[in-house]
């Protein structure tokens, strides 16, 4: 391949990569983002410094979208970025493979799963919370909140997963 063929493979993948959203811009420090965006993600103010600017892209799409969301999704998405953001680094790994293995189930399976879990755990791990699992299937098992003894922490389901 000549130089200039070259040139432009290099022009065209780098193109390709900012529209899928493997390239990202540096992200603001705290104190660069807009009061609104502290607003909504006041419950990860701590953490912001520390995290990769794949993180910071993505908690800021999501802050620009917040304020067209309805009063109760806005509630959940502040529900679920305080549990997150207080979880460590391997329960996020574990909740990240539930939630694959949960979405390759067929459909039937998941309500089932859902409505048994419903049941018997809170469906938010608060930190500290050890997590056992339960087998769906023969070659399905997936892991859940389980409350500790005397553990006065519990949490509520919200209303629309």
């Amino acid at each position: 391949m000549d130089q200039r063929r070259l040139q432009q493979l290099a022009l065209l993948l780098g193109g390709w990569l900012l529209v899928s959203g493997w390239a990202w811009a540096a992200t603001p420090s705290w104190q660069g983002l807009t009061p609104a965006q502290q607003s909504v993600l006041a419950p990860v103010a701590q953490k912001w410094a520390g995290m990769s600017d794949l993180q910071r892209s993505r908690l800021l799409a999501v802050a620009a979208k917040y304020p067209k969301l309805k009063p109760e999704q806005q509630q959940r998405f502040q529900r679920r970025l305080i549990v997150w953001s207080s979880m460590t680094p391997e329960q996020r790994e574990l909740a990240r493979k539930n939630y694959l293995k949960f979405k390759q189930l067929p459909k039937s399976k998941r309500q089932i799963v859902k409505k048994e879990l419903m049941k018997t755990y809170p469906p938010i791990v608060a930190p500290g919370m050890p997590v056992a699992t339960t087998t769906v299937s023969a070659t399905t098992t997936v892991a859940s909140p389980v409350p500790a003894h005397n553990n006065p922490v519990r949490t509520t389901f919200p209303a629309h997963p």
